[in-house]
């Protein structure tokens, strides 16, 4: 058994290691030539994170404000801006150096699940090695086949190419939740079950894909461990996973988050078909019914099982997708690194049975490593050519533009497109109207309005919609910009309608005009209630008569200035028949406090913050204060960590390793 347990920890270990060769210039890089990845996003994010540790819990930076929490799952956010804080690296290396371990540790994982599954060492190790360097999917994607470079596997594209860091995080944590279940059914041990739900805890606070493949995986390993056993008092074991994993998450996946996110998933992804939903339907209950007739009291049959049920699904939603345009929820073609593992574990299990079948079925396994390796050879030769070299971003329009508005506008709130918006808060606390995350966004006229201002032709429905929201810049990029998405169709609409404040490489600057620069409006209340309701982004008349209402309305100027990011201090003066609008993001957990005291806050007809003020207001602190669900969230997550140590503790001579 030592040495059973010693193999174990010698293998994991090395092949994080090799890893960590193999990736060690991505380890290393802070910024490379790759702006357009959205890699830029979670570098922004952490580094805003870090300068306003440990908790904020709004963020005043990204679609004209929205609750910090909504923007993105915690674990890499925190993970990287610690990094950034405690060790004084720079925000851009912390996320290289977090995503590259725990893609490392992902490599390790698929070792660790194949060994429980298969009970065989040279085959565990065959499924990590081939991870590290191949992509079935390759193989019926051309597309994806096409984008790939020196020949490397599709998840370390997706990686390094794409930025798609916390879904790689989330996925190197869900063989673990697998293989930590099947332990804890076949060990009967509680302490196996608090590790997989630690471990599906890390999962959902990475990435909502990496969550969405565990919720497929998750509930198919489980019927392959039961059908092969039939036991129902061992369900307890994996019913308690998702229960740890949620109540360890309830301080931040609270139901709002949850609502929001749906929602916004219009945003980052196309509706599911009815025709794709009922074919799921059909193809589980031929697995259920097939696997159950078949293989029920088999368990020798576990992996079996639990990988033609993986591979399925996964095929049908992956590939059904690509050619057939199947979708029951998100996007499928971002679980193609999911794909690929279950591929490469059939595959291996193909090769297995040859091995054992003979001196032919040896020397056929021998052919397929070697065509393998013929294939994949320019990646093993050039294995540390994976990273883009870095570069210095000064040199770059994605450091001139917020550099320069940071100069020259520090407190105004500018649009920014393309891959200049990712960046946009990478070195600076800077407003802008859009940000990187639609997904979390709460003001729902955010989306369609930007949409117009892109795309449309008109100068004054984009001006008009960027009065209303407060925005004082609008940065357009030239067909001859480096930037690399250029969104506006019409970038010169501006030209002779703005003035134009920076111009540098086909890059521009125009300042919108405003009545001041301040996010408070004082308004007469009988003009404000008599508005009629926007139809539409392209309702230009309905947008100037809110226009006038706001730019044009009451004399008073007032005065705004953020203090930090959950504080927002206004200083003016009200009169009788007056309401103050702050062009923040509403949210029931505004609390306002005046010199008169305390007012109600109410949601205006763009989602902004509405306070009807008696005469003599003169300053109004605008408080977020955290929200009673995300309270009581902390509380959950409390008792449920406090239950899972318990668990531990009256567990703790239970637990064995497999060998």
């Amino acid at each position: 058994m030592r040495n059973g347990r010693w193999s174990w920890v010698l293998d994991l270990a090395l092949l994080f290691l090799l890893t960590t060769y193999l990736l060690r210039p991505y380890w290393k890089v802070k910024y490379n030539e790759n702006w357009s990845s959205i890699e830029s996003t979670f570098i922004a994010d952490a580094r805003m994170l870090r300068d306003h540790w440990p908790r904020p819990l709004w963020q005043p930076y990204w679609y004209v404000g929205t609750r910090f929490d909504y923007i993105y799952p915690p674990a890499l956010r925190y993970g990287t801006a610690a990094i950034a804080k405690y060790t004084g690296l720079d925000p851009a290396k912390s996320y290289h150096i977090y995503v590259s371990f725990f893609y490392g540790l992902g490599i390790a994982g698929v070792y660790f699940l194949a060994r429980v599954g298969l009970r065989h060492r040279g085959a565990a190790l065959a499924a990590a090695l081939a991870t590290l360097v191949v992509s079935p999917s390759y193989l019926v994607l051309p597309k994806v086949a096409r984008d790939m470079f020196w020949n490397g596997p599709a998840r370390l594209n997706v990686l390094i190419r794409y930025g798609e860091g916390p879904h790689m995080t989330a996925l190197a944590w869900i063989p673990f939740v697998l293989a930590f279940t099947w332990l804890a059914w076949r060990r009967r041990s509680w302490s196996w079950s608090v590790a997989a739900g630690f471990a599906a805890t890390f999962v959902v606070a990475n990435n909502f894909y990496g969550a969405t493949a565990l919720a497929m995986l998750f509930p198919v390993l489980v019927w392959a461990l039961w059908v092969t056993e039939r036991d129902w008092r061992l369900l307890r074991y994996p019913a308690l996973v998702p229960l740890l994993a949620y109540g360890l998450s309830a301080f931040w996946l609270t139901p709002s988050y949850l609502k929001i996110t749906l929602h916004n998933m219009q945003y980052v992804s196309s509706a599911g078909s009815e025709w794709s939903a009922g074919l799921a339907a059909v193809m589980l209950a031929a697995y259920l019914g097939v696997s159950y007739v078949k293989y029920r009291d088999q368990p020798e049959r576990t992996w079996h099982i639990f990988l033609f049920g993986s591979l399925l699904f996964f095929t049908v939603n992956v590939i059904g997708n690509y050619y057939f345009n199947f979708r029951v929820i998100g996007e499928p073609m971002r679980l193609v690194p999911e794909l690929d593992l279950l591929w490469i574990y059939a595959i291996l299990l193909g090769l297995l049975w040859l091995w054992r079948h003979g001196r032919r079925g040896q020397i056929a396994v021998g052919a397929v490593l070697l065509v393998t390796l013929t294939v994949h050879s320019e990646f093993l030769r050039h294995p540390r050519a994976v990273a883009p070299p870095g570069v210095d971003p000064k040199a770059t329009v994605y450091w001139r533009i917020p550099e320069w508005v940071a100069a020259h506008y520090p407190n105004s709130r500018t649009y920014v497109t393309g891959a200049v918006r990712f960046w946009y808060n990478t070195w600076h606390d800077l407003y802008q109207l859009g940000g990187s995350s639609e997904q979390g966004l709460q003001n729902p006229n955010i989306v369609p309005l930007q949409w117009e201002i892109i795309l449309g032709r008109d100068p004054r429905l984009a001006t008009a919609w960027l009065q209303l929201m407060g925005v004082d810049l609008v940065a357009v990029h030239g067909p001859d910009s480096e930037e690399a998405y250029k969104d506006f169709t019409h970038p010169k609409k501006f030209d002779g309608h703005l003035k134009e404040v920076y111009s540098v490489k086909d890059d521009h600057i125009y300042e919108v005009p405003r009545r001041d620069r301040s996010l408070a409006r004082i308004l007469d209340r009988a003009s404000l209630d008599a508005l009629p309701k926007i139809r539409d982004q392209v309702d230009l008349e309905g947008l100037e008569k809110y226009v006038a209402v706001y730019e044009q309305g009451p004399g008073a100027t007032a005065a705004t200035a953020w203090k930090g990011t959950d504080e927002l201090n206004f200083e003016g003066r009200t009169e009788a028949g007056q309401s103050v609008i702050l062009q923040t993001t509403y949210d029931p957990s505004w609390r306002a406090e005046s010199n008169l005291g305390l007012l109600p806050v109410t949601e205006d007809r763009l989602g902004f913050v509405r306070i009807d003020t008696p005469p003599g207001v003169t300053q109004i602190r605008l408080v977020f204060e955290k929200p009673l669900e995300k309270r009581i969230g902390e509380w959950l997550f409390f008792v449920t960590l406090l239950g899972s140590l318990g668990l531990l503790w009256r567990d703790r001579r239970r637990t064995r390793l497999v060998a």
